[in-house]
């Protein structure tokens, strides 16, 4: 059974976001269709090239978020 994988399919593959049986079928296709070999090596070149960048909140950022959450949390009544 030939399967048509989509460059979204393998993008969901190179994210780690597919389940074992899928990943074995997308691992063996790579493997044995060229053009799904090709796509797959181009999505991943271009994921290695991506910056490896974290970004923070800043510290009025998480006071806000932890003054709200302070706020509207129940408090217990005895």
């Amino acid at each position: 059974m030939k399967h048509n994988y989509t460059q979204n399919f393998l993008l969901k593959y190179l994210y780690k976001e597919t389940k074992l049986f899928k990943t074995l079928e997308i691992e063996n296709a790579i493997q044995e269709d060229k053009t799904v070999g090709r796509q797959y090596k181009q999505l991943l070149r271009g994921f290695r090239l991506l910056p490896k960048v974290k970004f923070y909140p800043s510290e009025k950022t998480m006071n806000a978020v932890l003054n709200y959450s302070n706020m509207t949390s129940l408090k217990p009544s005895f």
